[in-house]
Order: structure tokens, then C-alpha cells, then sequence
């Protein structure tokens, strides 16, 4: 498990924004290594993990888009049957909530990144060591 930076594009709740992004980081160079996008009412937050966080706030904020960085907990998990239960329930059983998460297997993986919001970053990595 580990701390990992993030960052949120804000953009406007429209059609192509996810390319517009998307596009201007890959120009860019920045690997999108995860991401996760979705709309509330006017505005959309496509949150990102990049291999170059920095450079793509440049790059983002030079279209004229909002980013916030956070930091979220990236854990791998093997993938299989209710690993995915036993971490939201170590972090419930620590009093930690889970604001939003995403995650994905690819067909045929073995393993999953799941990138998780939380409550209480440090707290989470003392509930979830070991998994």
C-alpha cells in the first residue's frame, strides 16, 4: 500500500472534456497511470494519477482548467474474491471513511490497483498494512 499524489481536473460538465484532457496531457508526454471522471451538475472532476504530477498541472492549468492535487492510498491487491471487502472493513474497523474510490483488473490480470479517497491518509496505511 502506498500514498500516492493525485490530481483533480475541474472542468465544465460537457461533452469532450475527458479528451481535452486527456489529449493535452498525452501531447504533453504525462502517462496517465489511472483516472476516474465523473459529473455534479455543472462541473465534472477527472481525477487523475500521471507520471508527472507537476508537469501536468502546468499543463492543465495552461488550458485554463482548475486542479487541486490530494493524496490518496494506491493499494494492489491479488485479484481475487473479497479482498476488495476486507479493505473497506479494516478501514470501517479504524473509523476511516472511503469518499471515492476506482479501480480496475485487466482481463486476464492477476492483480488490481485501487486508488481510494479517504478520511485519514495516515490511518489508512496503519489499517491496511499487510494486505
Amino acid at each position: 500500500m502506498a500514498k500516492a499524489k493525485q490530481i483533480t481536473a475541474w472542468v465544465e460538465s460537457t461533452p469532450g472534456q475527458l479528451g481535452r484532457v486527456a489529449k493535452a496531457l498525452g501531447d504533453a508526454k504525462v502517462n496517465i497511470t489511472a483516472f476516474t471522471a465523473y459529473g455534479a451538475g455543472a462541473e465534472s472532476a477527472v481525477r487523475l494519477q500521471v507520471a508527472s504530477p507537476a508537469k501536468a498541472k502546468k499543463v492543465l492549468e495552461g488550458l485554463g482548467i482548475r486542479v487541486t492535487e490530494e493524496e490518496v492510498v494506491r493499494v494492489t491487491l491479488a485479484d481475487k474474491p473479497g479482498l476488495l471487502g476486507e479493505v473497506g472493513s479494516r478501514l470501517g474497523q479504524a473509523n476511516i471513511n472511503i469518499e471515492y474510490a476506482y479501480g480496475s483488473v485487466a482481463a486476464g490480470g492477476k492483480k488490481a490497483d485501487v486508488v481510494l479517497g479517504v478520511s485519514d491518509l495516515a490511518g489508512a496505511s496503519k489499517a491496511l498494512r499487510g494486505i
